[in-house]
C-alpha cells in the first residue's frame, strides 16, 4: 500500500469516528466550546499524519491553545474546578497523543509497509528508502514532469567523512540510524528520505519548488548539524528542481544505480524534453 492511500484512508476513518461521536453524545449537555474541542482533534490528526512527529506536536500545541482559550469564560465563572480541569487536561492528552504518537507511527509505518511488501529498496542500515529507490524516484518524477508538467524538486545533504571515519562500525550505524530518523521526522510524510551510503542522504519533494524545497532543505540541515554536534562547513546539502536540473537529475540517478541506465522507456535515455525544449522544436 502506498503512504498516499494509507494517509487518506487514516484521515478519513479518523475524521468519521470523531464527528461521529460527538452526534452520539448526550445533545443537552453539548456546549460549542466541546465541539470545537473534538473537532480540533481532526486538525491534529492531519499534522500528525501528513507531517509526522514534529507536525504533530505543533498541530497539539495549536489545539491546546485555541481550547484554552475557549475555555477561558468557563474558567472565570467556576475558577479552576476539578471538573474544569479534568475536562481540560483531557483534551490536552488527547491531542499530545494523537499529535506525537500518532505523528510517530505514521513516520515509520510507511517504510514498514515497504518492508512488508518485501521491497528490496530499504537500506539495511538506517531502514529509509536506499540508493536504487531514490534513483527510480528521481527518474519518475522526470517522467512526471515530461508528461505533466509536474513540479518536482530534491535535495542531497552529506555528512562530512570525518564525522564518521573515526568511528567504529556500531557507532556509525547509530549516528546514521539517528540521522535518518531526525530527516524522516522533519520533513512531511509523503516527502521520501533516502541513503546512499557514507552518510549521503536524499530528500525527495513530490509536487514541490524550488524555493519551498531550499527552506525545508535548510532547515533539515540545521537540525542535522545541532543533532551531531557538527561545525557548519561539516553537514551540507544541494538542491535539485525540474525543469533546471533535470539534466543533473539525470547524473545523479544514473550515478546512484548504474545497472538500471538504458532500459527501455527511461526518462533520461530517450532525452529530457520539457516545455521550453518542446516549443523549440516545434519552432
Amino acid at each position: 500500500m502506498r503512504y498516499t492511500r494509507f494517509e487518506w484512508l487514516v484521515l478519513t476513518l479518523g475524521a468519521a469516528v470523531i464527528i461521529g461521536s460527538m452526534f452520539l453524545a448526550p445533545t443537552e449537555g453539548l456546549i460549542y466550546q466541546e465541539v470545537i474541542g473534538q473537532l480540533l482533534i481532526v486538525g491534529v490528526l492531519v499534522g500528525a499524519v501528513h507531517w509526522g512527529r514534529d507536525g504533530g506536536f505543533l498541530a497539539a500545541v495549536a489545539a491546546t491553545l485555541v481550547y484554552v482559550v475557549l475555555r477561558i469564560p468557563l474558567m472565570n465563572e467556576q475558577g479552576l474546578s476539578a471538573p474544569v480541569l479534568t475536562m481540560i487536561l483531557t483534551r490536552v492528552i488527547t491531542y499530545i497523543v494523537v499529535g506525537i504518537v500518532g505523528g510517530e507511527i505514521c513516520g515509520r509505518i510507511k517504510y514498514v509497509f515497504a518492508r512488508v511488501e518485501g521491497n528490496a529498496m530499504i537500506d539495511d542500515t538506517t531502514s529509509v528508502y536506499n540508493a536504487r529507490f531514490v534513483a527510480a524516484a528521481l527518474k519518475a518524477a522526470i517522467g512526471q514532469y515530461q508528461r505533466y508538467q509536474t513540479p518536482f524538486a530534491a535535495a542531497m545533504l552529506k555528512l562530512s567523512p570525518t564525522l564518521i571515519v573515526d568511528l567504529r562500525p556500531v557507532r556509525q550505524r547509530s549516528l546514521l540510524r539517528s540521522v535518518a530518523a531526525h530527516i524522516r521526522n522533519d520533513v512531511r510524510l509523503v516527502d521520501d528520505v533516502g541513503h546512499a551510503g557514507d552518510g549521503q542522504f536524499f530528500l525527495l519533494f513530490p509536487q514541490t519548488p524550488r524555493a519551498g524545497a531550499e527552506i525545508a532543505a535548510d532547515r533539515v540541515r540545521c537540525g542535522v548539524r545541532d543533532l551531531v554536534g557538527a561545525k557548519e562547513e561539516s553537514v551540507t546539502v544541494t538542491v535539485y528542481a525540474l525543469p533546471e536540473d533535470a539534466e543533473a537529475l539525470c547524473a545523479l540517478a544514473r550515478d546512484l544505480d548504474p545497472a538500471r541506465e538504458g532500459v527501455s522507456g527511461d526518462p533520461c535515455e530517450i532525452g529530457y524534453e520539457g516545455p521550453e525544449r518542446r516549443q523549440a522544436s516545434a519552432r
